[in-house]
């Protein structure tokens, strides 16, 4: 590959003179060569040099004609024709080589074409091979398509310019370099109210280090700094604006998925952000609120401070505040929510794995460890994901007819069948095999039944409180038959023989 020469391959000019110097002298020379052109600009602006030198924006912005061009070439270079390994993957998929052309060459040699690229480009900041692919076929695979020379397209606007970068395979690293100084010279440079998409570009940019400094000790603890400098920087030199909270909102989340225990510096953080924000033009919306209270609940229940865990689990329950924004939260902050679907016919799962599941789950633990069982009682009424179907319809009509505790029995093989082979063929096997193996460490399903295991145990001390005896000597007989972990049942006997 040679991305300074062939048909069809835009590079700008500070790219071009930029790759060629970091492949002469690496990233000190690129920084040099930087630093010269700061020192030539006629109009200097104010730099405090937290990522190295800033880039000029007016080297890499350019008009919205030279961004779809730029664009749309580089993307018709490198994936406009099949590459051997490529029609090898269309083969697999029935799809002959005249057909796949032809459908690549009616995409990117016409104008129909060139507006859908860019129409996705510009609504999604970014395109890949896989997209693409997706594009002009109308369909997505879910397996990897083979490596090619070109791996992303970024697009984005401020005003009436357009910021646009290719990563390539060849120095892939010095790709992702030249990205994160674009986005921390923006940041810099540009008024944060032409930033609208601060998520996503804040979360390309993470993306980037976290490649370009894979190998760097302390790579996490030198991002976080950077960061934090870079926003105490731009809050000091913006007006209130929407991008400004959402920036700032970027880096309490971003310090809580990258915490590694330490929470003291996130509370100070939202403690700032609520007092900055609370009387502002710009004030939380509800679905901030929920964002930060589900961070607060998390950190409330890693330090066991079990009135918090109440008070922000309560509030994300009301009026399924949780469930309503969950959605808008994962689009903007993927990794923040723990998203299987949830399993509301299931007891036996790993509730650490769905937000709500998980909600509940801390929520249950926290009233036991309160003793406040009545409230527990009343979640397991209300709520058909703190049990599971089965349970919860026994409970609210307080009905526990035989054939209703069978059929929670029925239930909990049900959910061990799925775990362990996906199927609900076989059963009985399937629960044979569960229970030789699901208290070894090295098992799959090993995690499953602690967590189910751990769970079951709070149901079981809420029920003997508050004397639901019928469904409670049903389920211990399950517990003991199918998810025993001895410390946890020992635990439950010391409990129950204290409260006797």
């Amino acid at each position: 590959m040679n991305l300074m020469g062939g048909s069809g391959c835009m590079l700008l000019d500070c790219d071009e003179q930029l790759f060629i110097t970091y492949r002469q002298s690496g990233e000190n020379g690129a920084e040099k060569l930087l630093s010269k052109w700061a020192e030539a600009e006629v109009t200097s602006h104010a730099d405090p040099k937290i990522l190295g030198t800033t880039l000029s924006t007016q080297l890499f912005l350019v008009n919205e004609e030279a961004a779809m061009n730029i664009a749309f070439s580089t993307a018709r270079k490198y994936w406009g024709r099949v590459s051997p390994e490529l029609q090898q993957f269309f083969d697999q998929q029935g799809m002959d080589t005249k057909f796949v052309n032809e459908r690549l060459n009616a995409f990117f040699y016409t104008q129909k074409g060139k507006q859908v690229f860019f129409e996705q480009l510009f609504a999604q900041h970014t395109m890949d091979l896989e997209r693409l692919v997706g594009l002009v076929f109308g369909k997505r695979w879910q397996v990897k398509l083979p490596v090619n020379e070109l791996q992303t397209i970024f697009l984005y606007k401020f005003n009436n310019d357009y910021f646009v970068h290719m990563i390539y395979n060849e120095e892939a690293l010095f790709w992702h370099w030249l990205f994160m100084k674009k986005v921390y010279s923006l940041l810099i440079h540009k008024p944060l109210e032409q930033f609208t998409f601060i998520h996503e570009i804040m979360g390309h940019f993470e993306q980037s280090s976290t490649i370009f400094c894979e190998h760097v000790d302390n790579s996490v603890y030198n991002y976080k700094n950077i960061l934090d400098k870079c926003i105490t920087y731009v809050d000091n030199c913006n007006l209130s604006c929407l991008a400004k909270k959402q920036l700032r909102l970027y880096q309490i989340v971003t310090h809580f998925r990258l915490s590694e225990g330490q929470y003291q510096c996130i509370k100070e953080l939202v403690a700032s952000f609520e007092t900055d924000w609370r009387y502002s033009m710009y004030a939380l919306t509800e679905k901030e609120k929920v964002l930060i209270a589900y961070i607060l609940l998390r950190i409330a229940h890693q330090e066991r401070d079990y009135e918090h865990v109440l008070r922000y689990g309560e509030y994300l329950l009301e009026d399924e505040r949780l469930n309503n924004y969950a959605i808008e939260i994962l689009l903007e902050y993927k990794d923040l929510l723990p998203n299987r679907k949830p399993t509301p016919p299931a007891i036996i799962k790993n509730y650490n794995l769905n937000y709500l599941e998980n909600l509940y789950a801390v929520l249950l633990d926290t009233y036991v460890r309160l003793g406040r069982y009545q409230e527990g009682l009343t979640l397991l009424k209300e709520h058909g994901l703190a049990s599971n179907k089965k349970i919860n319809a026994a409970l609210v009509q307080q009905n526990y007819s035989k054939e209703q505790l069978i059929a929670i029995e029925a239930s909990v093989q049900q959910d061990i069948a799925l775990q362990v082979n996906n199927s609900l063929q076989h059963i009985g096997l399937s629960v044979e095999e569960w229970r030789q193996h699901y208290r070894q460490p090295n098992a799959p399903y090993f995690l499953v039944a602690q967590s189910a295991s751990l769970h079951m145990i709070n149901i079981l001390k809420v029920l003997f409180v508050t004397e639901q005896y019928e469904l409670f000597e049903k389920l211990i007989e399950v517990y003991k038959k199918y998810l025993l972990v001895e410390d946890h049942f020992e635990k439950l006997r010391v409990f129950i023989s204290a409260y006797v």
